[in-house]
C-alpha cells in the first residue's frame, strides 16, 4: 500500500540570504535537526545521500524509512519557480529579479544496492523544497516543503481492514508526524543559525 506524508512550513531566520543558503546547503547538518533522523550519510560511490528515519507505529513497533536522495540548487526570480515569491512580500519583485534560492532534495533515479535489516524498513520517495527568500531587512524567509511517499506491506491484521480507510488513516497520522517534525527542526535552525550567523560575521563573512 502506498501512502503519502506532507508536510509544510514557514520561518524567517535571522540572517541574510548568502548565510542562510550556506547553512540550508549543509545537507547532513539540517537532517540532524530532524528528531526522527537516526542517520544520514553522503554515499561517495553512489553520489546520493542517505537517510535513515524511525517512528513507532500504533502498537509501538518501530519502522523504518531509509531514502536515496540527491541535492539540487536553482535560483529564484519573481516569475521563475513555485512558490514564487515571499509571503511577507507585499510587492511584486520586477521581471527578472533573483528574489532567493531553492534547495531540492529529490529521489535519486536509480537506489543503491544497500542490505537493508528488518522486515518493517522501508524504502521511500522524497521530494522536499526549501526555498530561501531575501528580505529587505538582512533576514530570510524559507519555505520548507516535503512530500514522502512510503510503499507499506500490510500484514494481518491490518490487512483485514479496507485498503482505502487504512490508506486515509496512515496518511493523516505520517502527516501529523512529518509536520511536527517539520517545525521542531525549524525552531532549532532558527536558534543554530542565529549563533552560525554571527560566528561567520565575526570572521569577516559578508552578505
Amino acid at each position: 500500500m502506498e501512502v503519502v506524508g506532507k508536510s509544510r512550513a514557514k520561518v524567517i531566520v535571522e540572517s541574510c540570504l548568502h548565510e542562510s543558503v550556506t547553512y540550508f546547503s549543509d545537507h547532513v547538518r539540517i537532517l540532524k535537526c530532524n528528531p526522527y533522523c537516526t542517520n544520514v550519510v553522503f554515499l561517495k560511490d553512489h553520489g546520493v545521500y542517505q537517510w535513515i528515519f524511525q517512528v513507532n507505529d500504533p502498537r509501538d513497533n518501530p519502522i523504518t524509512a531509509v531514502f536515496f536522495v540527491r541535492q539540487n540548487e536553482e535560483l529564484l526570480g519573481a516569475a521563475g519557480s513555485t512558490p514564487a515569491g515571499p509571503l511577507s512580500s507585499e510587492e511584486p519583485l520586477p521581471q527578472g529579479t533573483v528574489s532567493g534560492k531553492c534547495i531540492r532534495w529529490v529521489n535519486a533515479s536509480e537506489v543503491p544496492d544497500v542490505k537493508l535489516d528488518g522486515e518493517h524498513t522501508f524504502v521511500g520517495q522524497a521530494d522536499t523544497r526549501i526555498c530561501l527568500y531575501h528580505l529587505d531587512d538582512g533576514r530570510t524567509e524559507v519555505h520548507f516543503e516535503s512530500d514522502i511517499t512510503l510503499d507499506f506491506t500490510l500484514t494481518f491484521p491490518l490487512n483485514m481492514m479496507p485498503e482505502g480507510i487504512l490508506k486515509f488513516m496512515t496518511e493523516t497520522i505520517m502527516s501529523k508526524i512529518m509536520q511536527q517534525a517539520t517545525e521542531s527542526m525549524l525552531c532549532q535552525v532558527q536558534t543554530d543559525i542565529c549563533c552560525t550567523a554571527q560566528e561567520l560575521s565575526a570572521n569577516g563573512g559578508a552578505c
